[in-house]
């Protein structure tokens, strides 16, 4: 991946965050922000526009990039706002909207547990597609799923829940891949999802 976005002119920056159980939701978030935040004050340093950030994520980083793109909170607390970021990628994420995820049971499953909890409060905090509001700067996003539960509805939910508040985003099939190669392939040779993302960078840099 860095080696394809790096050969079409973009700084690539990989960055980590807090795990849970030892460090639950919003921590990831936070530090999710955070790094927007050094990419924002740094970027002229490494030859980068600090105007033409754009953030992707795959799985729980596709929610991570989706939440601080839509909840202003969190880059708030950095001195920013949404309208720095230009443009968001979110690849094959399924936790979008956790109220949803947990209404039948009355309660997440067992893997998002030590992220999210047991409170319904928290799920819709930590929620996406139920923290979008009209009058933001959210930025235009390109949702990517693949044909697997949950994902697909998620992704479709999110996007036209953007579109009716009168944002840009799209939420496109990932054809001939799986959760795992999305994110291994992207970029690799043959591989037609990258230059995808790539045409959706330039076009929002006009």
């Amino acid at each position: 991946q860095a080696n394809f976005f790096t050969d079409q002119g973009f700084i690539y920056i990989s960055i980590n965050y807090r795990l849970a159980p030892d460090h639950p939701f919003p921590a990831q978030i936070e530090d999710l922000a955070s790094a927007i935040a050094f990419v924002h004050r740094e970027a002229e340093t490494y030859g980068g526009d600090p105007d033409s950030i754009f953030l992707m994520g795959h799985s729980s980083g596709a929610h991570a990039v989706t939440l601080v793109s839509v909840d202003p909170q969190y880059l708030r607390a950095e001195g920013l706002g949404l309208d720095v970021i230009r443009g968001t990628v979110a690849l094959d994420g399924a936790s979008y909207n956790l109220v949803r995820t947990g209404e039948k049971k009355g309660e997440l499953p067992r893997f998002y547990r030590p992220a999210f909890g047991s409170k319904e409060a928290t799920w819709r905090a930590a929620s996406p597609t139920l923290q979008v509001m009209d009058g933001r700067h959210i930025p235009p996003m390109l949702l990517l799923y693949v044909d697997r539960p949950v994902s697909p509805t998620r992704a479709k939910e999110l996007a036209e829940t953007l579109r009716d508040n009168g944002y840009m985003a799209q939420a496109i099939l990932a054809k001939n891949r799986s959760h795992k190669s999305l994110n291994k392939r992207l970029g690799a040779k043959g591989d037609k999802i990258g230059p995808m993302i790539v045409e959706f960078f330039r076009e929002q840099m006009g």
